[in-house]
This record gives structure tokens, C-alpha cells and sequence, in this order.
């Protein structure tokens, strides 16, 4: 997670119902006060922040920065290693994952993002899906769940829904109903269904059974 946690929050309460599948045992951050981490807590999950270390700790320039970066998923990686994690489920992760990170977890890394797919990946991928949605003047807004690769929003795609936008809907109002009438209920079953390997690849494409 990156920030306050409310889809963290929707997998929690269903890990406590009683047709769960799966079972968060570690919540990571990078950032250290995020609401998320203290939702984790009232849980009883443990949370970890795993920040980015400072850019002065690195040379200037691109391979500094790609340095930096596979040092956080190095720390991160370390942690997964520690609790087990058989899983990785990104929620509001506002970081990019490397080719490094993501090669050995192949099928095992998964994210929601807030925008109907497309034949190549998200229809309005990035940081704003819901806004970018709204920009293109969309009649239907969505969510999908995906498996992650290192670009943005575009990995192989698993499962997805579809709203259709009200008027008089703006970012705000809309990307609460995507998130309550989608979101909190799409990806706990899409984790469940992984958890008991009812997703299979189908013609290059993956289908829950």
C-alpha cells in the first residue's frame, strides 16, 4: 500500500467472513504515516514500512535512480521472504515494479486499477483512471484486476466490471462508487479464486472457473 488503505480495509473485512480463501499475514508501505498501516493494525495484520531510501544515498542520474529502486524491492523482497508470502496483492501501491522484482514472482503479483481494459491493457491507465475516464467522456467507468507486469496497467488481465456513469457524477463521487460497488467486492473474490486455482490461462487470456 501507499496510502490510506480503504481497499485494504474491503480484503480485511472479508479475510473475517467466513468464505475467505486467502489470509493477509504482512501488510508493506513505503510510505511510514499511512492510514493503511493502522487499518493493518486494528486487524491484527502486522504492517511493515518499507520506505525508498534518500536520492543523496546514490550517484546522480538514471543508474542511480534504477539502483534505488531495486534496493527498495530488494528490501521489500526481504520482508515477503520473511512472512512467507505466497502472493503479492498491491492496493493503492503507487510504485512501479521492476522486471527484477516481478520475473521470479511470475503469476504471483496482482492489482486492481480503477478503469475498464482494453486489448492492451487498461483504457485509462496511470495515477488518475477515474479522472482520465471522466476526461474522455466515457459512458461507463470500471475497475479490473490484473496480473502485474513492469509496465503500467498492463498486464494480463483477470477480471472486470463495468458501471455506467451518472450525470452530474464527478472524480470524486464516481471513484467512491467504483470503489464501493466494484473494487471491495471484485478483488477479494478474484484473490479467493487464485487462492483456489479456479484462474486458468484460456487462449492467451485468463478466465476464473
Amino acid at each position: 500500500i501507499s496510502g490510506s488503505g480503504s481497499g485494504l480495509e474491503a480484503l480485511l473485512q472479508h479475510q473475517e467472513s467466513n468464505d475467505c480463501s486467502h489470509e493477509t499475514v504482512v501488510v508493506i508501505s513505503d510510505q511510514s504515516a499511512v492510514k493503511g498501516l493502522d487499518r493493518a493494525a486494528k486487524h491484527g495484520v502486522v504492517g511493515i514500512c518499507v520506505p525508498l531510501k534518500p536520492r543523496s544515498d546514490f550517484q546522480v542520474g538514471p543508474d542511480g535512480a534504477r539502483t534505488r529502486r531495486l534496493a527498495h524491492e530488494q528490501a521489500v523482497a526481504e520482508v515477503l521472504d520473511e512472512y512467507r508470502v505466497e502472493m503479492v496483492v498491491c492496493s493503492g501501491y503507487m510504485r512501479i515494479l521492476t522486471a527484477d522484482f516481478l520475473t521470479p514472482r511470475l503469476g504471483r503479483v496482482v492489482n486492481i486499477h480503477p478503469s475498464p481494459w482494453g486489448d492492451d491493457g487498461a483504457l485509462y491507465p496511470g495515477a488518475h483512471g477515474v479522472r482520465d475516464t471522466l476526461a474522455a467522456r466515457a459512458t461507463t467507468a470500471g475497475a479490473s484486476v490484473h496480473f502485474v507486469s513492469a509496465g503500467v496497467d498492463d498486464g494480463p488481465l483477470i477480471a472486470s466490471e463495468t458501471t455506467a456513469i451518472q450525470l452530474g457524477e464527478d472524480e470524486d463521487s464516481l471513484g467512491e462508487r467504483v470503489r464501493v460497488e466494484i473494487e471491495h467486492h471484485l478483488y477479494p473474490a478474484v484473490i479467493d479464486a487464485i487462492a483456489e486455482g479456479r484462474v486458468v490461462a484460456d487462449t492467451g487470456r485468463f478466465r476464473i472457473n
